[in-house]
């Protein structure tokens, strides 16, 4: 038997090594979550090969490690074959292991035995290499210790390669925590492996082969090399990634600061804006004693037109109204879009005639159809008007008074204006009948869940549902959020009904998990009361704890507008959910305050893009940009992007090449009750989109 010692030095070399690679691979693998698909393949193929390099690197310096009282050589073509074994199943497993949205036990299997037995097999096949004067007896007990600590070392790293994939604020640390472990493991199965060995002396003579110090030149050179190149070109990225993130923030915050202020479909102000405005005119007329008229305006039966001929050419009328009316107005004006078929005039230095003259006006350039898309329509307006300061002194007031005078032309059989009255208001309809309704429809079971599933990009791959409110109304039917969320949040019920939300979609995940869908995932929208209630974690848990759910399968929507409302208040709440593993998702973005800065601080995983940019989009280059840059800085954040209101194909590739991973809308499913799923599931392993496609109402698109 031959005395064997070992150079520390080296031993430690060895070890920073399998260090380094391990931490190149686990960056790779992260970078492959926020890249384009052709850089995500260099990420998985430069990752998996860098970590096959590192693992033969490591063995060779610990061989080098190992001295005898003789010189030992190498031979080539096995050293050769043990370098191509480690790098051809280390790139393999890692792209096995991170090439999908989740890592099922299937994949992880498979990835981790292609691992595990390059890893041993490259080890003896590199001890096979020694063609010196030495014989090789193994033992047996270590060889297979060796074989064990190769399958768990490799499963462990894998697993980590997958799971650290998102971009924290801690990932750089979990990163290097995890190179450490996965450093140990190599290590440890290789001097397991080593320690198998005990050489004797034999008196054949010695074949050529590598010799130590040229063995020791290629690696140390190969490993240099490679491992410094990848170092360079992942800081390089990092750096790139970092000015790009930097450019694309300050030109999107620029271009959602206008989509604050003015309407994305018809260029009109919204209503922050034309609150702004109304203040503005408000402090005026005080100063100078100057009236002025406040006017809101609705199209008549707007919701038949979307109903009968589509979404786009609701919207198209909505453009070409917006158009009659300015032929009206002067520059003094301003007319602004509330929502759906909704506008707000308001016409400074104007009195009762004025008013008059002008509504006048209005009504009569709607008198002509409208042609559009090869259709003739016949739309008419109602109008109400308020007037400063003889109707109020306040802009609320102003605006109840304009409301109630235009419902009193909605009474009156639609098609005309008026003037706001004291009597309009003891005739107004509203239904005090309807408020009781709707305070005992809970009690009453008349709340449903309806659920639109959500699919991923490439192979529409069924992974969830959005959980949507409808109120089965024992007069007028299902009845859509639109038609009572306002008068949840008015009169306080949001937060009841809210709750028995948050436990009917436990519910539902609970039946769904039973019947073998345990891995669906379901999003419930949280109002902005909601959100502040100071109880809110505690609610949610109690809920998936009664159901026995993993907080995985919950995620929770909430506006951009009620996520940074209350920043610190939000950060707190968010970072209690976050970990407990539900997923956050910031909902309608880009609708609000679309302040992405602020976003960072938010413990989001996921980012709703608003329908109003995806419904133009192959036609609007703005609304194509602002897409664009939302879903490259989301993916800097390593968000998940979820695009919904998908109507068309050509909506569908558009957004799939962007890089957005999970699409819903209509091309692919309706909202469906939760008896009607199964149905679905016959289904969903060939999604076919509607070929007729039954474009989306502006009140289906709001939820709770």
């Amino acid at each position: 038997m031959l005395h064997v010692s070992w150079d520390p030095v080296l031993i430690g070399i060895s070890f920073i090594v399998a260090f380094i690679a391990s931490f190149i691979a686990l960056d790779s693998a992260g970078k492959v979550a926020i890249s384009s698909r052709r850089e995500s393949t260099f990420w998985r193929l430069s990752g998996g090969a860098t970590l096959g390099l590192g693992i033969w690197s490591m063995h060779f310096i610990g061989m080098l490690a190992m001295k005898m009282s003789m010189p030992i050589n190498y031979h080539f073509v096995l050293t050769a074959c043990s370098f191509l074994i480690a790098l051809v199943s280390a790139t393999f497993a890692i792209n096995i292991a991170i090439s999908g949205q989740t890592l099922s036990t299937k994949r992880l299997v498979v990835a981790t035995s292609l691992l595990s037995t390059g890893v041993v097999a490259m080890h003896y096949v590199g001890m096979a290499a020694i063609v010196e004067h030495v014989a090789i007896i193994w033992d047996r007990r270590l060889i297979l210790l060796s074989v064990v600590i190769a399958v768990v070392a490799s499963g462990a790293g894998l697993w980590l390669a997958f799971h650290l994939r998102q971009n924290t604020r801690r990932a750089l640390i979990n990163r290097l925590i995890a190179a450490l472990i996965m450093a140990l493991a190599i290590a440890s199965m290789h001097y397991t492996g080593m320690s198998a060995a005990t050489f004797t002396h034999v008196t054949h003579t010695a074949h050529e082969g590598i010799s130590t110090l040229e063995l020791s030149i290629w690696v140390s050179a190969i490993t240099m090399v490679i491992l410094g190149i990848m170092l360079v070109i992942s800081m390089v990225d990092a750096q790139l990634r970092t000015s790009r993130l930097a450019d694309n923030l300050h030109q999107l915050n620029c271009q959602l600061e206008h989509q604050v202020h003015f309407d994305p479909l018809t260029g009109l102000a919204n209503r922050t804006q034309i609150d702004a405005c109304l203040q503005s005119c408000m402090q005026d007329s005080k100063l100078h004693q100057n009236p002025f008229s406040l006017v809101f305006i609705d199209l008549d039966r707007f919701k038949v037109v979307n109903d009968t001929w589509g979404h786009h050419i609701g919207d198209q009328l909505l453009i070409a109204s917006t158009q009659r009316i300015y032929t009206c107005l002067d520059e003094t004006m301003t007319l602004a879009r509330l929502g759906g078929d909704e506008f707000m005039l308001l016409v400074p230095n104007s009195g009762r005639e004025a008013i008059s003259d002008l509504l006048t006006r209005v009504a009569n350039v709607f008198k002509e159809p409208f042609s559009l898309c090869g259709h003739s329509l016949r739309v008419s307006l109602s109008a109400g008007s308020s007037i400063y300061p003889e109707h109020g002194t306040t802009l609320h007031e102003l605006k109840v008074k304009a409301d109630i005078a235009m419902y009193h032309v909605k009474q009156a059989g639609r098609n005309g204006w008026a003037i706001y009255t004291p009597e309009m208001e003891a005739i107004a309809d509203t239904p005090p009948t309807f408020l009781q309704e709707l305070s005992q429809a809970l009690e009453r079971n008349q709340f449903e869940l309806w659920y639109q599933p959500k699919y991923t990009t490439g192979d529409h791959t069924l992974t969830g549902f959005e959980a949507l409110l409808r109120w089965h109304h024992p007069e007028r039917g299902m009845l859509l959020p639109a038609e009572f969320l306002p008068a949840l949040e008015e009169t306080g019920l949001i937060i009841p009904v809210g709750d028995w939300v948050i436990h009917q979609a436990c519910f539902q995940l609970h039946q769904w998990a039973s019947q073998g869908h345990s891995q669906w995932t379901l999003a419930v929208n949280l109002s902005s009361a909601q959100f502040e209630q100071h109880d809110i974690v505690d609610i949610v848990c109690n809920a998936l704890a009664q159901y026995q759910l993993s907080p995985t399968q919950l995620t929770l929507e909430l506006t951009e507008s009620t996520a940074l409302k209350n920043l610190k208040h939000s950060v707190d709440v968010l970072n209690a959910f976050s970990a407990l593993g539900i997923t956050i998702s910031i909902d309608d973005f880009g609708t609000g305050y679309s302040n992405i800065l602020m976003l960072k601080s938010l413990p989001a995983r996921e980012l709703k893009i608003d329908r109003i940019f995806v419904k133009d989009i192959s036609e609007n280059s703005k609304n194509t940009k602002i897409v664009t840059t939302i879903i490259d800085i989301a993916h800097s954040m390593n968000m998940c992007v979820v695009a919904e209101g998908i109507e068309t194909h050509e909506q569908e590739i558009l957004l799939t090449q962007m890089g957005c991973r999970v699409l819903q809308g209509f091309l692919f499913a309706k909202p469906l009750p939760a008896h009607q799923i199964h149905e679905l599931m016959h289904t969903e392993s060939s999604v076919k989109p509607i070929l007729a496609v039954q474009t989306l109402s502006h009140q289906e698109s709001i939820s709770l």
